[in-house]
């Protein structure tokens, strides 16, 4: 389904959106910016669109500027569906507008709140984006649970009769991922079922969260504190031993080992290369090159 919600939460700064449809990239056709806003441009899309509204925010224009401006520009507007979003609470009263060409394929239209804005087309009915825009009210959280949820809602209601094919959904912050702006991107494509792949997914990026918790927490830890951070950590892998975690057990391994714990240490390496065994190749070279501890290879019989 062309289904799509776009979105801010003021009180973090960030910005994002959600989209799904039975077009391969469904998430080409929109752009979130870091400590601005989102926009989605659908139906037959305009790309040129996403950035004329990112030199309209920039230039500190408001949403209904930056749609009259779609207007100068594109002589085909009543073909377009656009949905638009602010973080700049000054630029309109409810920080969020959408249109809905004449000439979309039926069922089109959308629904505007405070900080957010649903739009769909060839959708099986409005009921898609009432369920959407309802459900994103009324979820608490992260604009990133929020978003999820409301995407949820809008494949429960049955969005588009044409089938599923890609989903995408993105959440960006001013100073976010190492300086690109990114907290989350998430992208399926040429899938039977791309929510259901995008719940799969978020249950791996909920994972990652808490994985990082407790290395974090135990980087910051007073020594006396950091060893029941980092069994806390060893507890929640013992169940996770796919290659997806590989890395998080060597840092669990080294972090034993930094800590003195060179038993815990070498047990969680033996995982670490039962998961993949290749790795003691790797770690031989390591430790010929000294960038790894002899005696500890040797004792897990790598060299």
């Amino acid at each position: 389904m062309t289904c799509s919600i776009v979105a801010v939460d003021r009180k973090t700064g960030q910005s994002g959106f959600a989209i799904a449809s039975c077009c391969f990239d469904a998430g080409q056709v929109c752009l979130a910016i870091p400590g601005a806003g989102a926009i989605a441009s659908q139906a037959q899309g305009n790309m040129k669109f996403l950035a004329a509204f990112a030199k309209a925010q920039a230039a500190g224009h408001t949403l209904a500027e930056a749609m009259g401006r779609f207007r100068e520009m594109d002589p085909d507007i009543e073909s377009r569906q656009v949905g638009m979003v602010a973080l700049d609470g000054d630029c309109d009263e409810r920080g969020s507008l959408a249109f809905t060409g004449t000439e979309c394929s039926y069922w089109a239209g959308h629904r505007c709140g405070a900080d957010y804005s649903c739009q769909g087309n060839i959708l099986v009915g409005p009921q898609v984006i009432q369920d959407m825009a309802d459900t994103f009210e009324r979820t608490g959280g992260s604009l990133f649970d929020r978003l999820y949820q409301a995407l949820l809602a809008a494949d429960a209601a049955g969005g588009d009769a044409r089938g599923r094919q890609s989903a995408r959904l993105m959440v960006s912050q001013k100073g976010a991922g190492a300086g690109t702006g990114t907290v989350i991107d998430i992208r399926i494509e040429d899938h039977d079922d791309p929510i259901a792949e995008l719940r799969r997914l978020r249950g791996v990026w909920d994972d990652l969260i808490q994985i990082l918790s407790y290395v974090n927490r135990a980087a910051d830890a007073a020594p006396g504190d950091q060893l029941a951070a980092l069994d806390e950590l060893r507890a929640f892998l013992d169940e996770r031993r796919q290659p997806r975690y590989l890395d998080w057990w060597e840092t669990l391994a080294q972090a034993y080992l930094r800590a003195g714990e060179r038993a815990k240490g070498l047990d969680a390496y033996r995982v670490y290369l039962a998961i993949n065994p290749g790795m003691g190749r790797i770690i031989a070279e390591n430790a010929r090159a000294g960038r790894f501890v002899p005696d500890v290879a040797r004792e897990l019989g790598v060299m």
